[in-house]
C-alpha cells in the first residue's frame, strides 16, 4: 500500500466510530445456545442486523423476536445443522437473497452427541466423530460457503469460540470432586471434559491461524475468542474447586464475553487476525 492508501483509513476516534455496527449483517451459527445468544443481545445493540441459526429453526425463530424485543434492533432466526454440506450452503444462500450481505460470522458450535460424557476408555469412534463433524468440521464449511458473500464486505470478520481446554488440559482433579452419575446436562454418564471436545477446539486454532493467511487478501479477519468456564449450575463441589483454581476467584457468567465479542466483531480489531483472545479469568495464567 502507497502513502494515498493509508490517508484512505478511517481514523478511529470516538467510541462510536469504534464499536458501530449499524449496517453490518451477520451470522451466528451455534445461536441459540446460551453464549450465542448472549452474542447475538449485545450485537444487536450494536447495531448489527442478527441471523441466529441453530439446529432448530423454530426455537431460532422465537429467540429472534425474544432478542428483537428487548433489542429494537432486526434479527432473523433460520435452521441449520452444521454438520451437513447441503444445509450450510443453502444457510448462506438464504443470507445472500434476503439480506444481501454478510459481514461477520460467529461459530460458536457446540456439539453434544448422545454418549458424549461417557468415559475416555468407553468412548466411541461414532460419538468422536460426531462431535468433530459439528464443532470442526461445521466451522469448516461455514466459513468455506460465506466466504464469497464476505470477501464483498470490505471489512468482514470470523470469530470462533473455543476453549481452555483447546489450550491446555483439563483439571481431571475438578471432575474428580463431582458426585458419580450427577451431571448437570443430564444423562447417566459423570460430567467430565470429554477428549472430543479438547481436540475440536483446540483444531479451531490451528485452523483460524490458516485461514488468517489465506482470507487476508479479500479483507477478512479470522481470529479466535477462547472463554474459560462459565457458572451454569453446577453442583457445589465442582463450583468451589474451580473457583479455587481460578485466578480471579469465579467462574464466568455469560454476560463477560459481550466485550469480546464486540471487540472481535467490530472496527475495535480492524488490524487483528490470526489472533486468540482468552477471557478466562487467570485459568490458564498458572
Amino acid at each position: 500500500m502507497n502513502k494515498v492508501g493509508y490517508s484512505k483509513i478511517k481514523s478511529l476516534e470516538t467510541p462510536g466510530d469504534i464499536f458501530d455496527l449499524t449496517g453490518r449483517v451477520g451470522v451466528i451459527v451455534g445461536g441459540a445456545g446460551k453464549m450465542g445468544q448472549q452474542f447475538a443481545k449485545v450485537l444487536s445493540r450494536a447495531g448489527a442486523q442478527v441471523v441466529i441459526a441453530d439446529v432448530d429453526g423454530k426455537t431460532c425463530e422465537e429467540l429472534a423476536h425474544k432478542i428483537e424485543s428487548s433489542t429494537g434492533g432486526k434479527l432473523v432466526g433460520l435452521g441449520c445443522d452444521v454438520s451437513s454440506q447441503e444445509q450450510v450452503h443453502d444457510l448462506f444462500e438464504r443470507v445472500d437473497k434476503e439480506l444481501g450481505r454478510l459481514d461477520f460470522l460467529v461459530c460458536s458450535v457446540m456439539g453434544k452427541p448422545d454418549g458424549y460424557y461417557r468415559s475416555f476408555d468407553n468412548y466411541t469412534v461414532d460419538t468422536w466423530r460426531k462431535v468433530l463433524d459439528s464443532n470442526l468440521t461445521g466451522t469448516f464449511l461455514c466459513c468455506r460457503e460465506s466466504r464469497r458473500l464476505m470477501r464483498q464486505s470490505g471489512a468482514a470478520s470470523i470469530v470462533m469460540v473455543s476453549s481452555i481446554y483447546g489450550l491446555v488440559g483439563p483439571d481431571q482433579r475438578i471432575y474428580g470432586k463431582c458426585t458419580p452419575h450427577k451431571n448437570p446436562y443430564g444423562g447417566p454418564d459423570n460430567f467430565n471434559a470429554p477428549g472430543s471436545y479438547a481436540a475440536s477446539k483446540g483444531g479451531l486454532m490451528a485452523f483460524a491461524r490458516y485461514l488468517a493467511t489465506l482470507l487476508g487478501p479479500d479483507k477478512i479477519r479470522v481470529n479466535v475468542l477462547t472463554p474459560g468456564g462459565v457458572f451454569d449450575g453446577q453442583e457445589k463441589a465442582f463450583h468451589q474447586e474451580y473457583v479455587r483454581r481460578t485466578p480471579l476467584g469465579r467462574m464466568a457468567v455469560w454476560s463477560d464475553y459481550s466485550g469480546a465479542i464486540l471487540f472481535l466483531v467490530s472496527d475495535a480489531s480492524r488490524y487483528m487476525t490470526g489472533s486468540n483472545l482468552v477471557i478466562d479469568g487467570g485459568w490458564t495464567a498458572w
